[in-house]
């Protein structure tokens, strides 16, 4: 039988056909170089990540933590894995804008002042534009800039309410919150998971996504997260 790319003669013998054997080769080195660049795509991701957690050794390992539970809530939700792929760089580069945070306020002990509030809620569009300028993570920059908009639309930097909020967003302000409560920070100790799941349950369809919330309670029950020692009775019921 004839191979790929090649037909018989008259004569019987095979020909090359026009440029068979150089879109074979472009094929390969395309698929080799998507390969190369999403490697070191993943590994600038895992660098900068490390970077900012590293200023906080009370938030050692939370952007690695934010990025599990929101995985594991994205599955939860039937996410494809083309969606996942973006939903995990956005969970763990969700806090890279404290970078441009001084050390004095990321890092202050005690309450912070009105002023230092305004810019610490800045970092959500600090972030999103220094991932959109890199110019290689453009579909985790939405999910970036929304982590923090509240489901009823008291949140930042646009006060989104409801499904307008980006559902990586919406993922991630779980997740995020979660893994906040659960650890312990410069400014207090961390609580108990039952009593940080029930603030979940409080503030589900105010602060966060009934949906969100939902999928988390069925990965846990399921026992995705079972080394956290989550207990899912604690949060709602599943929504309809």
């Amino acid at each position: 039988m004839p191979r790929p790319g090649r037909h018989p003669d008259a004569g019987g013998e095979l020909r090359v056909s026009p440029g068979g054997a150089e879109e074979e080769k472009l094929t390969l080195s395309s698929s080799v170089k998507v390969e190369w660049l999403d490697e070191v795509s993943s590994l600038a991701v895992e660098s900068i990540s490390a970077t900012v957690d590293a200023r906080d050794a009370y938030t050692a390992g939370h952007s690695r933590r934010v990025r599990r539970l929101a995985l594991a809530i994205g599955e939860g939700l039937g996410l494809h894995p083309d969606e996942l792929l973006p939903l995990g760089h956005a969970a763990l580069l969700h806090d890279v804008g404290k970078l441009t945070v001084p050390d004095e306020i990321l890092l202050k002990p005690a309450s912070l002042t009105e002023d230092e509030w305004e810019l610490m809620r800045s970092h959500s569009v600090a972030g999103a534009r220094m991932i959109d300028a890199l110019g290689f993570f453009e579909s985790a920059v939405p999910s970036i800039l929304h982590h923090h908009e509240r489901y009823d639309g008291t949140g930042y930097p646009d006060g989104l309410a409801g499904e307008e909020i980006p559902l990586g967003a919406r993922i991630i302000h779980v997740a995020d919150a979660l893994d906040s409560m659960l650890t312990t920070r410069i400014y207090r100790p961390g609580r108990p998971a039952r009593t940080a799941l029930a603030e979940l349950r409080r503030e589900t369809g105010s602060q966060f996504c009934p949906r969100c919330v939902d999928a988390l309670k069925c990965v846990i029950a399921a026992g995705a997260l079972a080394d956290l020692s989550l207990p899912a009775s604690t949060l709602v019921a599943p929504v309809a």
